[in-house]
């Protein structure tokens, strides 16, 4: 049997993977073959190139391997996973696999108000500057999951569909799930901490504005660096309230209940937690302490990022987000705003040996 984890986004995948890679050896003892085809660029965790490569972004030669992989496996359980399959054309995928295989399409939901929160966060991080409505509204589709699985009934047939909650009773554990679908037992408990964290709203907004720079920059590794500064700048699902979560939730209400009517087959557990209402997350205003320091370290970060070559500003001039949907009609300005003459001033300052300083007071 052939097991393909699709994903979704942001449902402990990357946890998923890393433990999947980390105990291999011993999978494949209980006959459980974690495929190593497709993973060798991702610290051999993920299937990546493998979805990339259906996305259109990559070569679809490196399926050869997988076949080859697939036809000399001895093992009762073959597994493959990569979150961006979801996102993908499911006929196309098919075209890639052999004919003769039993398949399962493994597929972990998030209740929808937290999967777009924590989806669009992911986009700004990586470099995105569109904001969670402005998201939403290009992309309506990325919460209908009833749609998208019914493409993949199309191709796998709806008893090949396995879906599985994110959340159980309020506990979130992707890899014992998982573990337990594939039956695999006596492998080492797994520590559940976020490999893949999400910034709170405050720096998120930050992110937001620098991504406006256009800076040719490690999206992920200036994230990161950003993120370690503090515990507190990792919070979840804190861009809605509570009344627009449910707005939300109401809009995929029809759809959901059609998707657990057809697809869930789990009798212990709702496949989506109720939405109660709770206390908002709190959050620093501007003149707070919390917000200072979070300057403070923002600053840091570019900074030394820049200082070591690594932030690179493809224009000395930034435009604000309206000015730049205006520039294309608006004709072009003669003058130098305030701001850009004395940016000017500073760079012909330091062409002629540096600034000149003003006495102390």
């Amino acid at each position: 049997m052939l097991i393909l984890h699709v994903g979704t986004q942001k449902t402990g995948t990357s946890a998923l993977q890393g433990y999947l890679s980390q105990h291999a050896d011993a999978l494949l003892g209980q006959g459980i073959r974690y495929i190593e085809a497709g993973r060798e660029r991702s610290n051999h965790s993920s299937h990546g190139d493998l979805a990339q490569s259906i996305l259109g972004r990559g070569d679809l030669a490196i399926w050869e391997k997988v076949r080859r992989e697939l036809r000399e496996s001895t093992s009762r359980i073959n597994l493959i996973s990569a979150e961006g399959f979801w996102f993908s054309d499911p006929a196309e995928l098919k075209a890639e696999l052999p004919e003769a295989a039993e398949i399962r399409i493994v597929v972990y939901l998030r209740r929808q108000d937290k999967y777009l929160q924590s989806l669009w966060k992911q986009a700004v991080t990586g470099g995105r500057r569109h904001s969670f409505a402005e998201w939403r509204e290009r992309l309506p589709f990325r919460g209908d999951y009833f749609s998208t699985l019914e493409r993949w009934s199309a191709q796998f047939g709806d008893q090949a569909i396995v879906v599985r909650p994110y959340e159980r009773n309020g506990v979130v554990n992707t890899v014992e799930d998982f573990c337990r679908i594939i039956g695999a037992t006596g492998l080492p408990e797994h520590k559940n901490v976020g490999r893949n964290p999400s910034p709170r709203k405050e720096l998120l907004q930050f992110i937001r504005a620098f991504n406006h720079l256009q800076a040719e920059v490690d999206n992920h590794q200036f994230f990161r660096a950003l993120i370690f500064k503090d515990p507190e700048y990792v919070r979840s699902c804190d861009m809605l309230s509570y009344e627009e979560a449910a707005a939300v939730m109401k809009s995929y209400e029809e759809s959901n209940r059609l998707l657990v009517e057809k697809y869930y087959r789990d009798d212990t557990v709702q496949l989506f937690p109720e939405l109660t209402r709770t206390e908002p997350s709190p959050v620093w205003q501007v003149d707070s302490e919390e917000f200072f320091r979070l300057t403070v370290d923002v600053l840091d970060v570019v900074a030394q990022f820049a200082a070591s070559g690594s932030l690179k500003l493809e224009s000395p001039v930034v435009q604000r987000p309206r000015q730049r949907r205006e520039a294309s009609s608006a004709a072009p300005r003669k003058k130098l705003d305030k701001s850009q003459r004395a940016l000017r001033k500073a760079e012909r300052a330091a062409r002629d040996g540096g600034s000149r300083q003003l006495p102390p007071a």
